[in-house]
């Protein structure tokens, strides 16, 4: 069966997110990529309460994110999964060949953009009893 529209806009998202925004070090073409793909006040949500909001915040920090682990790149671990509004991706993070950290995102899409992304970091999003 064909995908439908939905699900390579799905995919679309995930792969331009992980690629396109967070593994870009390019800063014009990243700043065009997270306004192309994310709602004006786009918000990602990350382990210990970190919180960013809009273009401009999710630029930043993903341009420190990326000057503090300079060399290093993202890599999907699987298919792009879909439920509805909910888009998933599993990625590692880390120097060509020798991944340091393991991930996931969950994207809620709405109207075809990225509304909100939660991130899971390793075990960071672990509950313990």
């Amino acid at each position: 069966m064909a995908p439908t529209q939905s699900q390579k806009r799905a995919v679309e998202l995930a792969h331009g997110n992980l690629f396109d925004v967070f593994g870009n070090h390019d800063a014009v073409s990243r700043h065009k990529a997270i306004t192309s793909l994310y709602h004006e006040n786009g918000v990602i949500y990350e382990p210990n309460g970190v919180i960013i909001k809009g273009h401009d915040a999710i630029d930043k920090h993903i341009q420190g994110l990326l000057e503090n682990n300079a060399g290093w790149e993202f890599k999907t671990t699987g298919p792009v999964k879909q439920v509805q509004d909910l888009v998933f991706i599993a990625w590692t993070f880390g120097p060509n060949g020798s991944p340091s950290l393991e991930g996931a995102d969950h994207i809620i899409v709405e109207d075809g953009k990225i509304k909100f992304v939660y991130v899971q970091l390793g075990d960071q999003a672990d509950i313990k009893l």
